[in-house]
């Protein structure tokens, strides 16, 4: 009786499994699943016995389950880059929880900047970010402030950022922009920040950076496909899925970026 009790719990459990769903709740670069042979995209049901393949260098996703809670689907680094091997869901799954930025204080030192922009990619929400700094250690005016460096098209470009008091602003628009016309992000590479100095014509290197950025559709269409979790869960859910997929981001970007609809 408890042998035929044992394998009953053994094949519900496995039916349990089978039967579980998850809901992609946004994706980057190519996915495949080879089950129903289509492409990872928002709004999209896999199942548990899925067989995925990552056909773009750091392809991933984040997934809602309604029993299990919320996940990044991600290939393991020193994984085969070759992009015909297959993996099971399970192999690729992790929980999305732990990711969440908490650097929303202000910058004091360099140390602070390499730790807020040099440890991947910072989620920009809204076209604007905006940080805090130390007008002792980094005085912002006309003779003093803050510019970028990056390589776009074969030639360096270099943009000085906007500051209001003691907040640096990257604004998304103007960063963005070369000759007055808009470029993709994506088409930069080699992004450095630098603090010039008129009076010594000195200008420091301070970090490296990398920026995600995030249009307003893109918080608001994750909430529209979270119906499975409950209302006040929702902002905790998305600021998650953005950590864990797109870039960090603190809570008061996120709120902010919400505020608009």
């Amino acid at each position: 009786m408890m042998r035929h009790t044992l394998i009953l719990i053994l094949m519900l459990t496995g039916l349990i499994a089978q039967a579980q769903t998850y809901t992609i709740v946004h994706s980057i670069g190519k996915i495949y699943d080879t089950n129903s042979e289509k492409y990872l995209v928002r709004g999209m049901r896999i199942n548990a016995s899925a067989e995925l393949q990552f056909q773009s260098e750091g392809a991933r996703a984040a997934v809602l389950s309604s029993q299990r809670g919320r996940f990044v689907i991600q290939e393991q680094s020193g994984a085969s880059s070759k992009s015909e091997i297959s993996y099971a869901l399970a192999s690729v799954l992790s929980p999305a929880r732990g990711k969440l930025s908490t650097r929303a204080g202000g910058i004091n030192n360099k140390l602070d900047f390499e730790k807020r922009f040099g440890e991947g990619p910072v989620a920009i929400l809204g076209n604007t970010y905006k940080v805090a700094v130390s007008s002792t250690a980094f005085p912002m005016n006309d003779d003093k402030f803050f510019y970028a460096n990056y390589q776009y098209g074969g030639e360096a470009i270099n943009k000085r950022l906007t500051s209001q008091g003691d907040s640096l602003i990257i604004d998304v628009v103007s960063f963005y922009s070369v000759d007055g016309k808009s470029i993709d992000p994506m088409e930069t590479s080699d992004v450095k920040l630098f603090y010039y100095d008129a009076g010594s014509e000195e200008s420091t290197f301070v970090t490296n950076l990398e920026f995600a950025v995030v249009s307003d559709e893109e918080p608001k269409s994750m909430v529209g496909h979270m119906s499975d979790v409950h209302v006040s869960e929702r902002n905790t859910a998305v600021l998650e899925i953005i950590n864990g997929v797109i870039g960090k981001c603190s809570e008061k970007d996120l709120e902010r970026a919400l505020s608009k609809f």
